[in-house]
């Protein structure tokens, strides 16, 4: 074989050799491309959910509140009536009783509306650096009759690097303060675990706070509905706590969600971005 001959052949594997790196570096290149269109078609599908779930909220929301303006007048008329009918007879007699049924029952009613109106209203976070962990202790001091009630044991993990978030506190306490009356009832003789952590947000620095109790848990069906202005799983209830959860987390630029733990009882975690995170817990 001559040298050219010889030259032609490791030309020729120099040439084959190359065209296979080629091809190997566009199947990898393509399995990729592949990879983040899944994640962008995934992340479009929950947007558009998320977006979907907000214009059906809008849209019950402006309902709800005129419904509620309309109801709010013959309940007063109803309350005043009632108080002159309790003032001309006998307290003792059956129609004051009656009478303060009815003052009862339209109390009851003039707080499903407030927590209507307050639902529809637009929420203006007055926000601060905060952590999660120091909102969540407040919300568990309110707590602590409803949680001594119902035999809760609390246990608390939180990272020392938690970052702090830009949050108005007030709101972010409504918003605990609700989901741990739902797991104290839930959980009546057991345990409520609350972890606080860094994490990342639709690629972004974020905490999050997580609580968890040892209930029975959500029904499969229910955990796209707990967040659902008027959907409970409670006999009594308005169905608005959770509702308002996801709003006031939502008006943070935030994200809530509720699962099943691994060993049982309902979780939800709460996530949002990261403010000053020099404010950070250890820092």
């Amino acid at each position: 074989m001559s040298v050219t001959d010889t030259r032609g052949i490791e030309d020729l594997r120099d040439l084959i050799g190359s065209y296979n790196d080629l091809t190997e570096r566009l199947t990898a290149s393509q399995t990729m491309l592949q990879s983040e269109v899944l994640e962008l078609r995934r992340e479009l599908t929950e947007k558009n959910r998320q977006l979907a779930r907000k214009n059906r909220l809008a849209v019950l929301g402006e309902m709800a509140a005129g419904v509620a303006h309309e109801v709010r007048n013959p309940l007063g008329g109803i309350e005043l009536y009632a108080g002159l009918i309790r003032r001309e007879n006998d307290e003792g007699g059956k129609t004051a009783k009656w009478a303060r049924r009815i003052q009862d029952a339209t109390a009851d009613l003039a707080r499903i509306v407030g927590d209507i109106l307050d639902f529809t209203r637009p929420l203006k976070p007055r926000t601060r650096p905060v952590l999660l962990s120091s909102v969540a202790d407040a919300a568990l001091d309110m707590a602590s009759v409803a949680v001594e009630k119902h035999s809760i044991r609390i246990e608390r993990d939180y990272a020392s690097g938690e970052p702090s978030v830009m949050a108005d506190a007030n709101l972010l306490q409504r918003a605990f303060l609700n989901i741990i009356l739902n797991a104290a009832d839930a959980a009546s003789g057991g345990v409520l675990q609350v972890a606080a952590y860094g994490c990342l947000l639709e690629g972004r620095p974020a905490g999050a706070l997580a609580f968890s109790d040892s209930g029975s848990g959500i029904e499969p069906e229910a955990l796209e509905k707990v967040f659902d202005p008027f959907f409970t799983c409670k006999e009594t209830g308005t169905g608005l706590g959770l509702a308002m959860v996801a709003r006031i987390i939502e008006a943070h630029s935030g994200h809530v969600a509720a699962s099943n733990g691994p060993e049982g009882g309902a979780v939800f975690t709460v996530t949002m971005p990261a403010g000053d995170i020099s404010k950070g817990r250890g820092s």
